[in-house]
């Protein structure tokens, strides 16, 4: 050690002496001369760009298919598109025009069915490496189209959540309460003998805690995302459920074109109801995939790995191993072909049951549904500049489909009821439609055809369903949107007899409009079912009427 402390001594002495005889023969051989410097103001900087993978993306979105058929008037927030950001070349830097930021809003309104609407939110940031906020909101339908109060219903939305960005990472993670009570109010308000009836309430609630880690810096090499979360629900009787959720997403860019991936799911659910407990319903899949794209062509070719422990009489093994596979040619813009065949495993808790069917009563089993395989066909395109199109069919086959029927034990609740076997074969097309900066629409419209083993019918599943979507911007104080939603086809079964029952066309129409008063005050007003239908999704509970929200918005 003392050593080494004095060859470091001797080099800093050395050193020392060499820059300060440098300084002495300098001040010996003359003064520092006056120098001049040039600052030229019209002088840009520029880098080499650094190479990206740009997807490329259609035009305009096109609408999807709502598989889950859900069906609920209520209030829409409008979407409005992003703003458009065009890279062009400058001589000179200006000051940008700073956008002024509101960390929260207010929204406040009442209407008809005594239906008060809260709202808000706000977000804390500042010029850290952080972001939090807290959002709430509250929206009641405290009297419904049957006997008043007994069809009344109200929801309440709490969560928190938050961010830390890293150098090359960010945290994430948030927390949220949902609270959904309603009435079993499908009876017969007319019956002399139910004049006081007073139908059973029931409050769903949902716990959710989630956090996870992802990569910040998605141009090339490796990607990731995990999270993890518990969720806990119950009801006001005897149905509960607990889950543990794991998700890991990466992929791996070996260059422009190509990537792979790998997709980890986990979930170990708990569920309890009145026919059953302590059952632990587990689900593991992982999804290895390669894909290749480029101007024209699309290629995936992938696997679906799932093991999972449901109990059911067709049931052949917990291990499953199905493709997954996807070939897309563009033509031309106007014309583009793409195919697609998979097999999966689609996880069903009691969670998307009832959030599919608010209305159950007590389940006797739960079960995921197997997709042995599904192809799909179809083609797409632009075919001028501001209108896609997208066109085609597919079949599939699957074991444990789920539907919804009236219950034979309480007429007012609906059972879960699963097929053996279910074909389904499906027709679909959709266009998407801009105009400038003030109109942007979408339609779409899906033919089904199921084909039972078990069932008579393919109970409480629409066979035609239509979707017309309308976004207006007249002036810039005015957003006006127009919604129109379309079941056809719904069968059920009469309780306690064989027949079945087609319940007449769900059409639906929404209107919403804001106006912009000043840069922190907007008004409202929203209009759901304005054909004022009798609209059934589930048999016995038709919606509410005309249904009118007028209210405001404050930022802050």
């Amino acid at each position: 050690m003392k050593t080494k402390f004095t060859h470091r001594l001797v080099a800093f002495a050395f050193w020392g002496g060499l820059i300060l005889s440098n300084s002495l023969h300098a001040q010996q051989t003359g003064e520092v001369k006056d120098q001049e410097f040039i600052i030229r103001k019209d002088r840009v900087l520029t880098l080499p760009q650094k190479s990206r993978r740009f997807e490329k993306l259609p035009t305009l979105p096109t609408p999807s298919s709502n598989t889950s058929f859900s069906y609920e008037p209520k209030t829409y927030t409008i979407l409005t598109q992003p703003s458009e950001i065009n890279a062009t070349a400058a001589q000179k830097q200006f000051p940008l025009k700073k956008e002024e930021l509101f960390p929260g809003f207010a929204r406040v309104g009442y209407g008809n069915y005594s239906s008060p609407i809260l709202e808000g939110r706000y977000n804390l940031w500042e010029d850290g490496d952080y972001a939090v906020g807290a959002y709430v909101k509250h929206e009641g339908f405290y009297t419904g189209p049957i006997a008043g109060r007994n069809s009344g219903e109200n929801f309440t939305n709490i969560k928190a959540d938050g961010n830390l960005y890293k150098d090359f990472f960010q945290l994430y993670g948030g927390v949220s309460y949902d609270r959904h009570r309603l009435n079993f109010y499908g009876y017969d308000p007319e019956d002399l003998l139910l004049v006081d009836f007073i139908p059973n309430q029931n409050t769903l609630q949902t716990f959710q805690v989630q956090a996870g880690i992802s990569d910040l810096d998605k141009l090339e090499g490796l990607n990731y995302d995990a999270k993890i979360g518990i969720r806990g629900f119950n009801d006001q009787y005897q149905a509960a459920e607990t889950e543990v959720l794991l998700g890991i997403n990466t992929d791996y860019w070996l260059n422009e074109q190509m990537f792979s991936s790998i997709d980890l799911d986990l979930s170990l659910t708990r569920p309890r109801d009145e026919f059953y407990s302590d059952i632990n319903r587990n689900y593991f899949g992982i999804r290895p995939s390669f894909e290749y794209k480029d101007e024209h062509l699309e290629l995936k070719i992938g696997a679906n790995i799932i093991i999972e422990n449901d109990i059911s009489p067709n049931k052949r093994s917990d291990f499953h191993v199905y493709p997954d596979i996807y070939a897309g040619y563009q033509i031309q813009d106007e014309i583009g072909a793409f195919v697609s065949f998979a097999g999966d495993v689609q996880r069903k808790t009691y969670l998307d049951f009832v959030n599919e069917n608010p209305f159950l009563g007590p389940s006797t089993t739960l079960l995921n549904t197997i997709q042995r395989y599904k192809v799909t066909a179809g083609a797409k395109g632009t075919l001028v500049e501001s209108l896609t199109y997208e066109a085609g069919f597919s079949f599939g086959r699957f074991r444990n489909m789920h539907f919804f029927n009236t219950a034979v034990s309480d007429s007012l609740r609906f059972e879960i009821l699963f097929d053996g076997e279910t074909q389904v074969l499906n027709y679909f097309a959709k266009v998407g439609y801009k105009q400038g900066d003030w109109y942007f629409g979408s339609f779409g419209v899906d033919y089904f055809q199921y084909t039972t083993s078990e069932l008579q019918a393919a109970f409480h599943r629409p066979s035609v369903e239509l979707k017309w979507n309308n976004n207006f911007r007249p002036t810039e104080q005015w957003l006006i949107q127009m919604n129109v939603l379309a079941m056809g086809g719904i069968q059920v079964a009469d309780v306690g007899s064989d027949d079945i029952t087609t319940l007449p066309t769900v059409l639906d129409l929404q209107v919403k409009a804001d106006y912009k008063i000043t840069e922190r005050i907007s008004a409202f007003a929203v209009g759901n079912n304005l054909l004022n239908r009798t609209n059934q999704r589930f048999i016995n509970y038709p919606v509410r009427g005309i249904q009118g929200i007028l209210g405001a918005t404050f930022k802050f």
